[in-house]
């Protein structure tokens, strides 16, 4: 029988993994190659029959969109493996065996979504209603995929949930959390489109555009996405005062990185809007999304289990 740890180690490279295969997904969007292989999914009919009049950069879209097509393949295989995997290793009802169904679950739907936009060409310069209101939901999906993947590498480990919450329920306030910053991130596809649609000549240009009568809806809900921000941190701000006021010695150590990611994303973001979106900045962005979010699951998580106990092998 393989060791737990093996299982473990498992669940928390796919993790690494999927983290890294959603960045690639945001470079496909933020460089404009999400139409590289055209209509066609599965398989990239561009990348089999190039056409002959293709110029250097549309091979680059298709080589770069296959890539994310064929590493997001892999992930769904490995998170239909890790569920497999938990099946054999737990018995049922455990929390990781759930876990790991419900990453496999999440990682369909996001083939899924992955398809719609493909077949239905929301990519590129596609400014649709149906593209807007997809991409929060692909957004929110992929959190949902992340959290799963942490919970189930984390409840594989010689852990065990409290014998009594805490009747307070501190973790419901960091589940609160979560949900804003989806909200946060919902707002900030939205921005993050309307930059890359309906790119600016100047910050100062960009701003006076958000309050703009006659400019697109998806550029005048990009002032909505700092309003979110800010109402993100100052909920966090109490958020450490209420768990300091409930724990000994303050806010648990886990709050230490949700603070961190925080303040990282906010300064990249400032930082991002001043310089008019580079993709480098766009990336770095997208990256302290999922750190803060995975932040917050760890915090979480921490507030739902006991400390590690010895268990025999």
């Amino acid at each position: 029988m393989m060791p737990r740890l093996s299982y473990t180690g498992a669940a928390w490279a796919l993790l690494v993994f999927t983290l890294l295969v959603v960045l690639w997904g945001g470079y496909v969007s933020a460089s404009g190659a999400g139409d590289g292989c055209g209509d066609d999914w599965p398989l990239c009919g561009e990348l089999l029959s190039p056409s002959t009049g293709a110029t250097p950069a549309a091979a680059a879209d298709t080589l770069v969109e296959f890539t994310h097509r064929l590493t997001s393949g892999l992930a769904l295989l490995a998170a239909a493996g890790l569920a497999g995997w938990s099946r054999y290793r737990f018995p049922p009802g455990h929390r990781a065996r759930r876990w790991a169904a419900l990453a496999l679950l999440f990682m369909v739907v996001e083939a899924l979504i992955g398809a719609a936009l493909v077949i239905f060409q929301w990519v590129d310069m596609n400014v649709s209603l149906a593209r807007a209101l997809v991409q929060p939901i692909h957004l929110t999906n992929t959190y949902l995929l992340m959290g799963a993947l942490a919970c189930a590498a984390w409840w594989s480990g010689p852990r065990q949930p409290p014998a009594a919450l805490d009747p307070d329920r501190p973790d419901r306030l960091v589940a609160a959390a979560l949900a804003g910053l989806v909200v946060v991130s919902a707002f900030g596809a939205a921005a993050s489109l309307a930059s890359t649609v309906f790119p600016s000549e100047s910050f100062i240009d960009g701003v006076r555009g958000d309050f703009t009568r006659n400019a697109h809806y998806l550029v005048r809900l990009r002032v909505w996405h700092p309003v979110a921000v800010l109402g993100l941190g100052g909920y966090l701000l109490w958020l450490r005062r209420r768990l300091g006021q409930t724990h000994a010695g303050g806010a648990p150590a886990p709050f230490r990185p949700v603070a961190a990611a925080f303040a990282a994303a906010l300064a990249v973001g400032v930082l991002d809007a001043l310089l008019l979106a580079p993709i480098a900045l766009q990336m770095a962005h997208l990256f302290l999304a999922h750190a803060l979010w995975l932040a917050l699951v760890g915090l979480w998580l921490h507030l739902r289990s006991e400390p590690a106990v010895p268990q025999s092998r």
